[in-house]
């Protein structure tokens, strides 16, 4: 009788996991499935030759005095936003801090202080003045995430949609030999109001970000925001899918295709590629817990996965269709 019982407990349990990503995240993992099977073949993403001919014909840079729509051109401002949860990385006081961030941040900061640039480190105090100022309805889902990493992505989206400009992680740094001025000029040329970096297999990353002030791309990610709030089973599922990477690829996909053709999307090649790329890529992804390591581990072994799962089905079938033997009653 006890295992009776315990056979339908387990299988109760099952059917209301089941239930639950079937109903909050089964419509998400379809999208993500359409997503990995288009792999951005309709996004109009910069070609690096094109880009390195606009890099050496400075003829065709547009002037960036202003940050405002002026002649079809979407104005970006030179400033560069960085975020951590206080002023300690200013000061290089904190002994958890890496020393490479630091060094790469001090860096590009000085790199691009010469070039005009104005770089605003935000703190998690400073985030929350500007969300008090500016945007008090959303404090309500501000304070609801349960990751300070979702409060920071979400930041970046409402700081680049009101200010504009370029965002960075912290784990990300500048290349001395490249100007990140120059995929603002190709951007502004191509008339796009906002630019995202594609990473592989499939979908975006948003660790850089590039925007127009105001931009209608960044006013549909704010705008999403609230309505992914919600615990996907997994800390890392409940991050990607609510604020980060995926969040805002799933965003991009959904747009009609008028409004995919506003955004430029930046290719491996002047993302990640060694000799091309604009960026530094720093050891980073401090927010990840083990639940990343084993989703991770899930893609990046799917055939076997796939084949342990095909077995699992099999076996339960057959265990199922076997006699059962019947239980001698107690008396």
């Amino acid at each position: 009788m006890f295992a009776r019982r315990n056979k339908s407990g387990v299988r109760w349990a099952f059917l209301a996991v089941g239930s639950y990503w079937a109903f909050f995240f089964g419509a998400e993992l379809c999208r993500t499935v359409r997503l990995y099977q288009n792999r951005c073949s309709d996004c109009h993403a910069l070609n690096a030759s094109e880009q390195a001919e606009d890099d050496r014909d400075t003829s065709t840079h547009l002037p960036l005095a202003e940050d405002t729509r002026e002649n079809g051109t979407h104005r970006v401002p030179l400033i560069m936003h960085r975020m951590w949860k206080d002023d300690a990385f200013l000061e290089n006081s904190s002994p958890a801090l890496p020393t490479n961030w630091t060094k790469a941040f001090a860096d590009c900061n000085e790199q691009y202080r010469k070039r005009n640039w104005t770089t605003i480190l935000w703190s998690d105090e400073s985030l929350r003045s500007f969300f008090e100022d500016h945007y008090q309805d959303f404090l309500p889902t501000y304070d609801s995430y349960r990751y300070n990493i979702q409060r920071v992505d979400a930041a970046r989206y409402f700081v680049l949609f009101h200010f504009g400009g370029l965002y960075m992680d912290l784990d990300v740094g500048c290349r001395p030999s490249k100007d990140l001025g120059d995929l603002i000029h190709s951007m502004e040329r191509l008339q796009k109001v906002a630019a995202i970096p594609q990473t592989q297999p499939f979908g975006f990353s948003n660790d850089v970000l590039i925007s127009a002030k105001g931009s209608s791309f960044f006013k549909a990610l704010i705008d999403a925001l609230p309505s992914k709030t919600r615990w996907y089973c997994s800390p890392y599922l409940s991050v990607m899918y609510s604020t980060g990477p995926m969040f805002l690829s799933l965003q991009y996909a959904r747009l009609p295709p008028a409004k995919q053709h506003d955004v430029l999307v930046l290719p491996p090649e002047l993302y990640t590629e060694r000799k091309t790329r604009y960026f530094k890529h720093l050891r980073g992804s401090t927010w990840h817990q083990s639940d990343a390591h084993a989703v991770r581990w899930v893609m990046t072994h799917k055939l076997v996965v796939a084949g342990a799962l095909a077995l699992v089905v099999v076996a339960c079938i057959t265990i199922r269709r076997m006699p059962q033997k019947k239980e001698s009653k107690r008396v």
